[in-house]
């Protein structure tokens, strides 16, 4: 529908509100002398428009005073929020355009403040860690469970946080569920726990968007659906969205909504992007209409992935839904996250990820210390399965052997002291150590292996010997670090 500049627009989730406010500007012959500078293309044309098209440049508009008033009289961004707060059963939901960070940003401040405890799990990626950073708050680490086996850290148990909160203070708890690799905690139980406490769960649940906005049979169920007070879900990386959207929704009284709208003020960009915001409104729109059809693509694609590698590349190894739904911990499974093992070929994940971009232009999601995974989406059908088969193979044929690969340190022995809290060290005063004279320091930056994005060092943790060695082998072996001042790791941040 065309939106009626005189009118709101109705509450259905068939609409698009913003997209149908972008559309309307232009077509009421609207002439800006406001921001954006290239005033939508309207006189030369910006550089960007020679790969991203006009399209980009026409509909890359002023929130206020353009899409809508300066006062938000149309409420065309409200209305959007609470069509996709409906679509996933929440109270309230908010749109970020700086990713799930922000919205980790924003969720950390409003449970949480300085010097104020907050369960955390130990699996958290680096933008908790910056929310620590930014808020002040006290972390109190909650351990996932993990397999020494896999050398994977999976979810936090039910029964561990009910033993940590009988020993200690918390003024809320935040999880990471799903897991980079697919993996989910049992948050109906983490929510007793908390709510038995009345202490708010917030979920950090970037890679599950897809499960509570429609739910398939095959894959976890959504966090607010079990009992999330707040839960936070990356639009870019399961639905249509474009990236660094992501949205922050509400599902309980336990959440002060006041001080949530402060705290997202504050991180919120006073230019916020109507392209990335519009994309978020489409994506709610295509997935409450069409998502069952869609996750069953990357269901039945993903499915078709680890039939035909058992089959035809038998050398990797591929780790099977049921294998890890045994797992202490995990509660389900997300197939479309394909674990390979690269090592019973001989090759590193690094070695096998290099050369699939490289020699057969593939690219996978992830490749940490030991495997690689491609991530299945309904942009996947037949014919890329059978392309990364061919890839994969091919890798076999040409890069395997018979050598053994080194295994790292496993997940407890990497374990460290904390012993400031990471605002503290972060903002203390810093002295530069070689990585061989870290150990017994305490680090003031984050050194985080990418991907995962989980810091294996955090501000205000203590260098050990173990974690020294682990980090000159991840280097030597081909891994990235983000965080770090020295992605190099020849030298580390330390407090003074």
């Amino acid at each position: 529908m065309i939106y009626d500049f005189g009118m709101k627009p109705r509450h259905s989730q068939d609409a698009a509100p913003i997209a149908d406010a972008m559309r309307s500007y232009w077509e009421s012959g609207m002439l800006s002398f406001s921001i954006p500078a290239h005033g939508g293309g309207r006189g030369p044309a910006p550089e960007f428009t020679r790969w991203a098209g006009e399209a980009a440049a026409r509909f890359d508009l002023p929130m206020t005073h353009g899409v809508d008033t300066r006062d938000a009289a149309r409420e065309v961004t409200a209305t959007a929020r609470q069509l996709f707060a409906e679509a996933v059963g929440a109270k309230q939901t908010l749109f970020s355009t700086n990713g799930s960070s922000l919205s980790v940003h924003v969720a950390m401040l409003t449970v949480a403040g300085p010097g104020r405890p907050l369960v955390l799990s130990r699996n958290a990626h680096k933008s908790e860690m910056a929310g620590l950073v930014l808020s002040g708050s006290r972390p109190v680490y909650l351990e996932p469970t993990y397999d020494e086996e896999l050398e994977l850290a999976l979810d936090p148990r039910v029964a561990d946080l009910q033993r940590l909160l009988d020993g200690a203070e918390a003024d809320a708890v935040m999880v990471v569920t799903p897991s980079y690799y697919g993996t989910s905690a049992a948050i109906g139980g983490l929510a007793d726990v908390c709510h038995g406490r009345d202490l708010p769960l917030v979920t950090d649940d970037a890679w599950g968007l897809d499960y509570g906005l429609c739910g398939h049979p095959d894959l976890p169920r959504g966090a607010l659906e079990q009992g999330a007070d707040l839960a936070i879900g990356s639009v870019h990386k399961t639905l249509t969205g474009l990236t660094q959207t992501s949205v922050l929704s509400v599902g309980s009284d336990r959440i002060d909504t006041e001080r949530l709208g402060l705290c997202f003020e504050l991180e919120e960009s006073t230019s916020v992007s109507a392209l990335l915001l519009s994309s978020i409104d489409g994506a709610r729109r295509q997935f409450v209409r069409d998502g069952a059809e869609l996750l069953s693509r990357a269901v039945d694609s993903a499915n078709l992935l680890r039939e035909r590698l058992a089959s035809e590349v038998p050398e990797l190894r591929v780790i099977g839904l049921d294998e890890l739904r045994e797992k202490p911990g995990v509660a389900a499974v997300d197939t479309t996250h394909v674990l390979i093992e690269t090592a019973p070929a001989g090759l590193t994940c690094y070695e096998a990820d290099d050369w699939l971009r490289d020699e057969r232009q593939i690219d996978v999601e992830l490749a940490d210390h030991r495997r690689i995974m491609p991530l299945i989406t309904f942009a996947h059908g037949e014919a890329e399965i059978d392309r990364l088969v061919r890839g994969l193979r091919d890798l076999v044929d040409q890069q395997g052997s018979d050598k053994d690969v080194a295994r790292f340190p496993t997940g407890g022995g990497l374990r460290t002291e904390q012993v400031m809290t990471p605002r503290d060290a972060f903002f203390a005063p810093p002295e530069t150590v070689s990585l061989q004279r870290a150990a017994g320091r305490i680090s003031a930056e984050l050194v985080t292996p990418y991907p995962p994005g989980i810091p294996v060092v955090a501000p205000g943790e203590v260098y050990t010997e173990q974690l020294v060695g682990y980090l000159g082998d991840f280097i030597e072996a081909g891994g990235f670090v983000e965080g770090a001042i020295d992605p190099s790791l020849e030298t580390l941040r330390v407090v003074a």
